[in-house]
């Protein structure tokens, strides 16, 4: 969904928009606003893809408001929202994706909508919309097809899903699947537990549309579903090319933080999970380093912000961070936040941890 926030400063013409724009499952409206400067301050604090604005306001007009909104986050969309038909020029030199006329009507929103939907578009995302069967690790474990969730006759079925997922396709011997999965039980018991839990997840892919979904060969068992898109799958794949984030990939790397809903099997306590769990966190946080350091060098420095503070969001504890936070703060001529976060550091830091910072 696009994170969208709306600017008018027509208390009315706000909430008309709004309604219509909430029959779009695309649109995500996070606010609404008669004033610009706290429109500018959601913008700063969060990350934000598309803005209807009116370009006609008292405090400051549509094309200066988008030009500015545009140096907070240059990735962001703009949709101008106007009653003169005076300004067209000037919206797309500042590369509005569209320019409505008011009252706005429904068939005009709607090919607003596609523009904005195809200009939206990533590889990551496009990958996902295709596809028949979602597999989701980062956060809870989900199978969805068909937009539905598919359920799992027992938790040790869904765990066993969850191990060959994890294993990404290759053969995995039964004893070490036992091993893993039924550690307390006889051999003859978990075997019977085992053959149960196949049995299980055979008949739910088998009702999704999966004729093989499991693989048996000389004891060794593997999932089997080619070509399905898997979020772990497709955040390994981008996160293990190590290759420096610049302007040709940052949308590729911004849609793998997007994909990101929360830790690796985060609600399940899953012990043959726990180091990738460690290590996809600390991937993770590389990714949003990288970002940070790219909008940094950029000078979009409230951008740099956002993918700082979502590091400190996961872990509070790294002084790195907080420097660099500092050193664009300082940069900035923000004495106010410089003094403000470190304050909040250096106090959480020595209340929590008993360490004594100076990194001013």
């Amino acid at each position: 969904m696009l994170k969208t926030i709306l600017v008018d400063d027509e208390r009315p013409a706000l909430k008309a928009l709004e309604y219509q724009l909430k029959q779009y499952k695309e649109i995500e409206i996070v606010g609404g606003y008669i004033d610009i400067t706290l429109a500018f301050e959601k913008m700063r604090k969060e990350s934000i893809d598309l803005v209807f604005l009116d370009i006609e306001m008292p405090k400051m007009k549509g094309i200066e408001a988008a030009k500015k909104a545009l140096a907070i986050n240059s990735d962001m969309q703009i949709v101008f929202i106007t009653a003169y038909d005076g300004y067209a020029v000037d919206a797309f030199e500042v590369d509005a994706v569209d320019y409505i006329m008011k009252p706005v009507l429904k068939r005009r929103l709607d090919r607003t909508i596609e523009r904005i939907k195809k200009r939206h578009s990533s590889p990551l995302k496009v990958n996902d919309r295709q596809q028949v069967n979602k597999i989701l690790c980062l956060g809870n474990f989900e199978w969805i097809n068909n937009s539905q969730l598919v359920k799992w006759r027992t938790s040790k079925t869904k765990e066993l899903i969850a191990y060959l997922v994890h294993h990404e396709g290759e053969l995995i011997h039964r004893d070490k699947i036992i091993e893993d999965l039924w550690p307390d039980k006889e051999i003859e018991k978990a075997t019977k537990l085992l053959h149960t839990s196949v049995y299980n997840i055979r008949r739910s892919l088998k009702s999704i549309g999966i004729k093989e979904g499991i693989l048996y060969s000389h004891e060794m068992y593997r999932l089997n579903v080619p070509d399905i898109y898997c979020d772990i799958y497709e955040f390994r794949k981008i996160a293990n090319k190590k290759i420096e984030v610049g302007v040709k990939n940052i949308k590729e790397y911004k849609a793998i933080v997007e994909s990101y809903r929360g830790d690796y099997f985060e609600s399940s306590d899953y012990l043959w999970a726990k180091d990738d769990k460690t290590q996809i966190s600390q991937l993770y946080i590389d990714i949003l380093k990288e970002i940070s350091k790219y909008y940094t060098v950029q000078r979009q420095y409230n951008q740099a912000i956002i993918y700082l503070r979502k590091i400190l969001d996961k872990n509070y504890y790294i002084e790195e961070v907080h420097k660099c936070l500092l050193d664009i703060y300082k940069n900035t001529g923000d004495n106010i936040l410089f003094h403000d976060h470190y304050r909040e550091m250096k106090k959480i830091f020595n209340d929590e941890l008993g360490v004594e910072l100076s990194l001013i």
